[in-house]
């Protein structure tokens, strides 16, 4: 059973990231406008300090406007960073601007870590994290790239807000779903 839901998960992994991927880059900027403005009116996202959020990269719902217009309204954001590839952990770390991200795992955008590095700890109240993924259902299950990153980080900080970026592509009628997966709370796409 889990080796066929595994198969499933693969095929729309693969058809709804083709999908993703026909769309024109005018296309991309213009729904990741929307989708941005959407979140901006969230009263979760208004009353958030802490936004936890990942550096889109390719035909993702580009996040560099959101974590720009974050860091002006004096929120504290932290980016997700890759620190045990094995067993697929990430920590969220703090940064100050755009340009504290660099290329790392798999070409990931992504915060160095060093000795004055501050890593999300909590709080999980006034904090959102806004999470990416390939597709969607409308109760919040996600297809991710594979890994579990952020299905580990949200049993680790249970309670946390969730919120995930989609165009309307990849909204599909069902996602199909393992004892491990753990749904966001809302799914904004245009």
């Amino acid at each position: 059973m889990q080796k066929e839901t595994a198969d499933k998960k693969d095929r729309i992994r693969k058809e709804v990231l083709k999908k993703r991927n026909l769309l024109s880059v005018e296309a991309i900027e213009e729904k990741s406008s929307l989708i941005a403005e959407k979140l901006f009116g969230l009263k979760e996202y208004v009353d958030a300090e802490n936004i936890l959020i990942y550096a889109s990269m390719k035909s993702e719902v580009i996040t560099d406007g959101i974590i720009e217009h974050s860091l002006e309204s004096g929120k504290k954001v932290f980016c997700p960073k890759c620190t045990d590839k094995k067993n697929g952990v990430m920590e969220f770390i703090q940064i100050e601007m755009l340009s504290d991200l660099k290329a790392g795992y798999m070409g990931i955008r992504e915060p160095e870590i060093n000795e004055s590095s501050k890593i999300f700890l909590g709080p999980t109240e006034k904090t959102l994290v806004i999470i990416p993924g390939v597709a969607f259902d409308k109760k919040g299950n996600r297809i991710g790239y594979r890994g579990g990153y952020y299905d580990r980080f949200l049993s680790k900080y249970n309670g946390i807000m969730s919120v995930a970026l989609a165009f309307t592509e990849q909204i599909i009628e069902v996602v199909p779903s393992e004892i491990h997966d753990i749904p966001v709370d809302m799914v904004l796409n245009a």
